[in-house]
C-alpha cells in the first residue's frame, strides 16, 4: 500500500521521530524544507493502521484548503501512496480512507467549521503553520486529542521559526509553559526538530535557494536557515539575564515596598526591598479578572498588610472598581506614594541599566515576572501588548514603577544645605 519513495537523510530523521515517544513534536525550519509532506505522510500511515479520525488545522480554512487540500495532500497520495484508493468529501472536506479511516481539515477562522469538528476526537492533531496562532486555541484543540483506539495519541506541529517571544519556542526549545511560566513536568513528551530547504535540495529547485540566500538577513535566517528570530533591538529587556539575576531571595528587616500596576486582567503587584543599592524583588501577586479591592485581599493574606504602594500614577483617576484605586488602597489601610509616570522608553531603559549594574535581583519563584522580561518587546515604539501579547508588560511595569522611584537615573541631593548659595 506504501510506496517506498526515496526519502532525504532529514526526512529519514523526523519519520523517526513522528513515530518516537513523544507526544508533541514540532518540525521547524526553512520554507520548502519537506516539513509539512512529511507530516502529512506520517498521519496517512497512522490512519492506514487503524480506523480512526485526524485533523490537520490552519488560522484560516482558505490558507489550509490550498496548500494542504488542493497540493500537498495530493502529492502525498500520489508519490507515497499511488496505490490506495481515497474519497475525498469536498462538503465537509476530508478524505476517507478503504478501512474507514478520516482526515479531516479545518481553519480556526471558521467558527461553526471548528464547532462542528471540535465536537469529534482525534487520534492526530496537526497544527499546520503554528506560528499564526495562538496557545490558547491550541490548547482548545488538544481537548479533541481523546479518539478511543489502540494508536498512541500524537499532536504534530509544524512551521517557519517566529520571534522567541512566541509561545512555541518556550514551549519546545526552552521546555516552559507559555502560561504558568513553569518548567513542564513531562519534557520528554515535547521534541522538535530543525529541518532545511537544503536539506531538501533533492526535491525543490536550486534557483530557490538562490532566492532565498539574497533575502534581506532577517527572511534569511527565517526561510532559509530556519533560526528563530531573537528580536535584537525590539526585545525590551534586553539587560535581563536569567542566570545572572535569578536566584533565592529572602526578605530582610526593613522598609518592603510594593510595585502595582492597575488593570483587571491581569492585576499585578510585586513586593521589593532595597538593599545595597540593589533592587531585591522578594515576590509576586498576579490575579486574572481582578480588580484593586481583590488585590488588597491578597497582599494582607500573604502578611504585606500597610506597606508603602508605589502605584502606576495613573491610579489616581483609574477605577477597577466603584471608587478610585488609589482610594481603595488607603481604605485597605497601604500607604500610597506620590509618583507619576515618565516616558515608557525612559522607565524600561531605566530598568536595562540597573540589570546591566547588576542592581536587580529577582526570587525564582516569581515565574510571571521572569517570563514577561523575556518576553516583552518593542512594537511601532510602544510595549507590544496585542493580541497574543495582551496579558505581557503589566507585571514588568511594576518593576519599572518601583525602580523608577526608588533608584531612578539621577539621584537628587535633598540633603539641607545651610549659608549662602
Amino acid at each position: 500500500m506504501i510506496q517506498s519513495f526515496k526519502k532525504t537523510i532529514v526526512q529519514i530523521k523526523s519519520v523517526k521521530l513522528l513515530a518516537s515517544k513523544a507526544k508533541h513534536i514540532m518540525l521547524y525550519g526553512g520554507s520548502r524544507s519537506g516539513k509539512t509532506f512529511i507530516i502529512v505522510f506520517a498521519i496517512i500511515v497512522r490512519a492506514c493502521k487503524v480506523k480512526s479520525r485526524h485533523v490537520m488545522l490552519r488560522q484560516t480554512f482558505n490558507s489550509i484548503k490550498t496548500s494542504i487540500w488542493l497540493d500537498t495532500l495530493i502529492k502525498v497520495m500520489a508519490i507515497a501512496f499511488p496505490s490506495l484508493t481515497y474519497s475525498m468529501n469536498k462538503t465537509d472536506y476530508f478524505i476517507q480512507l478503504p478501512n474507514g479511516s478520516e482526515i479531516w481539515i479545518a481553519g480556526l477562522d471558521d467558527d461553526k467549521r471548528v464547532e462542528k469538528i471540535l465536537g469529534k476526537e482525534f487520534s492526530t492533531i496537526f497544527f499546520n503553520e503554528c506560528s499564526q496562532l495562538s496557545y490558547a486555541s491550541v490548547q482548545v484543540a488538544l481537548t479533541r486529542l481523546a479518539e478511543k483506539n489502540s494508536l498512541v495519541k500524537k499532536a504534530y506541529y509544524d512551521q517557519n521559526p517566529p520571534k522567541k517571544s512566541h509561545w512555541s519556542y518556550w514551549l519546545f526549545e526552552k521546555g516552559v509553559d507559555p502560561e504558568s511560566d513553569e518548567a513542564i513536568e513531562d519534557r520528554d513528551n515535547y521534541a522538535s526538530m530543525l529541518m532545511n530547504p537544503k536539506d531538501n535540495i533533492e526535491n525543490i529547485d536550486e534557483d530557490y535557494l538562490k532566492t532565498l540566500e539574497k533575502m534581506p538577513e532577517k527572511f534569511r535566517n527565517r526561510f532559509l536557515l530556519g533560526l528563530y528570530d531573537d528580536e535584537g533591538e525590539g526585545n525590551a529587556y534586553y539587560a535581563f539575564n536569567r542566570e545572572r539575576h535569578v536566584e533565592i531571595v529572602k526578605s530582610l528587616d526593613g522598609t518592603k515596598f510594593i510595585g502595582m500596576d492597575f488593570n483587571v486582567n491581569p492585576m499585578t503587584a510585586l513586593i521589593c526591598q532595597i538593599a545595597d543599592d540593589t533592587v531585591r524583588v522578594i515576590d509576586e501577586v498576579y490575579l486574572e479578572n481582578s480588580d484593586t479591592a481583590r488585590m488588597c485581599t491578597e497582599l494582607k493574606r500573604r502578611g504585606y498588610s500597610g506597606l508603602k504602594v508605589i502605584p502606576d500614577s495613573t491610579g489616581g483617576n483609574r477605577k477597577t472598581s466603584g471608587i478610585t484605586d488609589f482610594q481603595t488602597l488607603k481604605e485597605n489601610g497601604f500607604q500610597v506614594m506620590n509618583t507619576y509616570n515618565p516616558l515608557q522608553s525612559d522607565r524600561v531603559n531605566n530598568v536595562n541599566r540597573l540589570f546591566t549594574n547588576n542592581q536587580i535581583i529577582i526570587d525564582n519563584k516569581c515565574k510571571k515576572l521572569i517570563g514577561d522580561l523575556e518576553k516583552v518587546t518593542w512594537k511601532d515604539n510602544k510595549l507590544d501588548q496585542k493580541g497574543a501579547n495582551s496579558h505581557l508588560t503589566h507585571i514588568s511595569d511594576c518593576l519599572g514603577y518601583v525602580c523608577w522611584k526608588l533608584m531612578p537615573f539621577v539621584k537628587l541631593d535633598l540633603t539641607p544645605r545651610t549659608g549662602r548659595r
